[in-house]
């Protein structure tokens, strides 16, 4: 995690000179709100105080972070080793609350792209659904990485490190971000508190689909298959896969449990994932958004022929999967494509 700062007290003092628990009552003394980070190579330590008090701690020494007692505790043993650093800063006491409320945060989306959504629409989906979190953002060709920091939906303080520029920190660190995301890409990944539900308002589950879960999923994910088969073999890999993707988004008002936001619906590799109770429209849905896929990619494709190839590829899927069909009366979901 990145923290937003507003002041610097004490900056880079060498470990080996400095005593520890001398610099922490002197924290204590200031009454201070804001953090001490302790940095070491491949080790960063970050303790959280408010009012002098320390409120909670976070070690990053690799690809997890580790926080509460057992991160304040490896912070106090690293920090009166040798070659590492201690930065002691201010902030906002508001922010210093919501940083430590967000410390066992869990993962909301992972790995949204630039090229599949903008940053500017993840934030208003955010707000939308009044998320208490934070947006990571990595700029693509490692040139930059930034944190927004969201209350309720609103983004209340944000942090923006990039190569050869001084760390930024409020407004001008969000305008930052998205200047360079818009520039030259990124990938963002979203965090909500633990406490946070897990879901809210899900559709009415279909029971029958649930007892046939499996052969409902296999279906479509056979279907869709074929189809991207074609479609990248007359244009090239990964065609079908974006139009698809985009479609997901545009039909998300329709069928939110589609939508990529929402992190419940996947293909990928020729298959379905699905996390929560099929809703029971789930195959109208997929009907509505593989046809507005084969019209987009029609279009964008210049081959008017396309539908009718689609419905070639699909030639005999209908009796494969006969039984579900039939189980499901998916014949009139299915029938454009197999007419």
């Amino acid at each position: 995690m990145m923290f937003p700062r507003d002041r610097i007290i004490y900056s880079n003092l060498n470990t080996a000179f400095t005593a520890f628990d001398a610099l922490l009552e002197d924290c204590r003394a200031r009454k201070l709100t804001g953090y001490v980070e302790v940095a070491f190579p491949g080790y960063t330590g970050t303790l959280i105080l408010s009012e002098g008090e320390i409120l909670n701690g976070v070690v990053s020494a690799g690809p997890d972070l580790v926080s509460g007692p057992a991160a304040i505790r490896s912070i106090a043993e690293r920090a009166p080793g040798r070659d590492g650093t201690i930065t002691v800063s201010t902030a906002f006491p508001d922010v210093v609350l919501l940083v430590n409320r967000l410390m066992d945060s869990r993962p909301l989306y992972k790995d949204l792209t630039s090229a599949f959504t903008s940053l500017d629409r993840l934030i208003a989906k955010l707000r939308t659904d009044a998320i208490t979190g934070y947006v990571e953002v990595h700029v693509t060709g490692d040139a930059g990485v930034g944190v927004i920091y969201l209350q309720d939906g609103e983004p209340i303080e944000s942090v923006f490190a990039a190569p050869r520029v001084p760390m930024m920190s409020g407004q001008d660190a969000l305008n930052a971000i998205v200047a360079a995301v818009n520039s030259a890409g990124g990938t963002f990944n979203v965090y909500i508190e633990a406490s946070a539900p897990a879901a809210i308002g899900l559709p009415r589950q279909a029971p029958q689909a649930e007892s046939y879960r499996q052969d409902l999923l296999a279906f479509w994910s056979d279907v869709l298959q074929r189809v991207e088969q074609y479609v990248d073999g007359v244009s090239k890999p990964g065609r079908f896969a974006l139009a698809f993707k985009e479609t997901l988004v545009n039909r998300a008002a329709t069928y939110p449990f589609l939508d990529p936001f929402a992190a419940e619906f996947a293909y990928t590799g020729g298959t379905i994932e699905f996390h929560g109770p099929l809703p029971e429209d789930f195959s109208k849905a997929l009907g509505d958004c593989l046809g507005d896929t084969v019209s987009r990619l029609a279009f964008q494709l210049k081959r008017a022929d396309l539908e009718t190839r689609v419905r070639a590829a699909l030639e005999g899927i209908s009796e494969r999967h006969a039984a579900v069909i039939d189980r499901f009366g998916l014949r009139e979901e299915f029938q454009e494509f197999v007419a």
